[in-house]
């Protein structure tokens, strides 16, 4: 089985070594400048326990012209049409596409063009590129979810559910994966506004006064942004999450938080942006994550102008 990596950053790199290490034909695609690094030094992945490195195979759009088995997505939202552009020689007929994006504003330009080759994923990781282009994992999560968007079962789903497995992630092969899109894009909204809006963890949020309150309006307005269309929270899961984003010695951050305090842009849009708008189309109240979204706006135009 052949596949190919569009993007190799924190998500899309971290993934590749993990399969390359469990010996897959593993290609990464990307941008000519991350193509020198990549020959020349490896991938690399740091951690608590050292440096590794592997050494895809690595293309770049002008040199890409057969198709793969599968495509992995991984890059940020604002260069999704370019990202489609670029993967386009690799989509055959037997393609399975599996993207592994914040929000859901990418699924419908993806199934557009690229049809019934396009499946549904869900990627927890906790990395983080580094200055010198390697990328660091904050912690062992490595979760994924993968299935048709129709909700059938599927032999091309349950060979590339092999593959992550033997890569050392944990699996689940979905019959609802769209709802369970959404179920992240629900708390990692959650979680970037109420880290990103208040720039703490969240056990330093909710040890403020009404603090409490402010997550568990937050986690309310993104839930029923879901509901009203048409996926709520499965039973518990509100619950669940509330409880996460309510512990007062929680270190939990979100990488919207993180790129903010450090300095770098924000992937606001896919991930608060369209979340309001979507809200308010529905008319559903959304003012707390508006306000995250308009402070993390303020701080990517003010990066754009220095």
């Amino acid at each position: 089985m052949r596949l190919l990596f569009a993007g190799a950053g924190a998500v899309g790199g971290f993934v590749a070594a993990r399969t390359v290490d469990a010996g897959y034909d593993v290609t990464v695609l990307v941008h000519a400048p991350r193509a020198r690094q990549l020959r020349q030094a490896g991938l690399q992945l740091t951690g608590p326990g050292g440096t590794t490195v592997t050494r895809p195979h690595v293309l770049t759009a002008d040199e890409l012209t057969d198709p793969f088995d599968v495509v992995v997505l991984a890059v940020k939202a604002d260069v999704l049409d370019a990202a489609m552009k670029d993967i386009g020689p690799a989509i055959g007929p037997a393609t399975v596409l599996i993207p592994f994006l914040n929000g859901m504003g990418h699924l419908d330009p993806l199934v557009d063009r690229f049809g019934p080759a396009v499946a549904g994923g869900v990627l927890r990781v906790a990395t983080e590129a580094q200055p010198d282009s390697s990328i660091r994992v904050l912690n062992p999560l490595f979760d994924v979810e993968i299935g048709e968007l129709d909700g059938s079962v599927s032999e091309r789903i349950e060979a590339v559910a092999a593959v992550f497995s033997a890569a050392g992630a944990n699996v689940t092969v979905s019959r609802e994966i769209v709802r369970d899109m959404w179920a992240k894009w629900v708390f990692i909204a959650s979680v970037g506004a109420i880290t990103g809006l208040m720039r703490a963890p969240i056990g330093e949020v909710v040890s403020a006064p009404d603090g409490m309150w402010f997550a568990r309006q937050v986690v309310g307005e993104a839930a029923a942004v879901a509901a009203a269309a048409g996926y709520p929270l499965a039973a518990g899961g509100r619950q669940g999450l509330e409880s996460i984003v309510t512990d007062a010695d929680s270190k939990l951050t979100s990488s919207l938080s993180r790129d903010l305090l450090a300095g770098r842009p924000t992937e606001v849009e896919p991930v608060l942006g369209d979340l309001a708008a979507r809200g308010r189309a529905a008319d559903v109240p959304v003012p707390l994550i508006t306000a995250s979204a308009v402070a993390l706006r303020i701080h990517n135009r003010r990066l754009q102008a220095t």
